[in-house]
C-alpha cells in the first residue's frame, strides 16, 4: 500500500468531544510514516486545541523529529496559532497543516477571517495575549495571507536543525 504525500484528517465536534475514543485516534501510525505533510480540519471550539497538539506529536514521532527543543517549538506554534484562530475569530472551522522538508518545518493554520472585536473572552485576563510573540520569538519566520474570500493564514516555519 503506498502511502499518501499528505495526511487529512477532518473531525466532527462529537470527535473532539468524545477524543481520544474515537476511530481516527486508533489509526495505525505506521500509516503516516512516508508522509510529508499533516492536514487537519476541526471544529473551531476550546476542545479541538488538545486534540490538534496530540495529533501534531503523534505526526511528529512519526517523521522521527526527536530533537526535544525542536519537538516542543512545533508543538508550542502549533497550539499557539490554532488557539488564536478559535479565540479571535468567529470561525466555525480551521484548518491546521504541518508540512516538512529537510531543512524546516512550516506550520499553518487558516481561519475563517471573520474576526471577533467585541467578543468577550477569558483570556482577556492578565497573562493572556501573548500568543503570537511567542511564536515570533519561537518560529524562524511567521507571516499571514489573507485569501480573496476573507480567510486568513497564518504560518510559521520551525528550522529542524539547532
Amino acid at each position: 500500500m503506498t502511502e499518501p504525500a499528505c495526511i487529512r484528517i477532518a473531525l466532527s465536534s462529537q470527535d473532539v468531544e468524545q477524543w481520544p475514543e474515537m476511530p481516527a485516534a486508533r489509526t495505525p501510525a505506521s500509516l503516516w510514516r512516508r508522509s510529508r505533510a499533516l492536514t487537519l480540519r476541526l471544529p473551531a471550539v476550546d476542545r479541538a486545541v488538545p486534540v490538534c497538539r496530540s495529533l501534531a506529536r503523534l505526526w511528529l514521532d512519526q517523521q522521527h523529529v526527536r530533537e526535544e527543543s525542536i519537538r516542543h517549538t512545533a508543538l508550542l506554534v502549533t497550539t499557539e496559532l490554532a488557539t488564536n484562530a478559535i479565540l479571535h475569530t468567529d470561525s466555525t472551522v480551521i484548518t491546521t497543516h504541518l508540512r516538512r522538508n529537510r531543512s524546516h518545518l512550516r506550520i499553518q493554520v487558516r481561519d475563517q477571517g471573520i474576526t471577533s472585536a467585541d467578543r468577550q473572552h477569558w483570556h482577556h485576563a492578565s497573562g493572556f495575549g501573548r500568543g503570537l510573540g511567542i511564536v515570533a520569538g519561537s518560529a524562524r519566520a511567521l507571516g499571514t495571507h489573507i485569501a480573496d474570500d476573507g480567510a486568513r493564514t497564518i504560518w510559521a516555519t520551525v528550522s529542524l536543525r539547532r
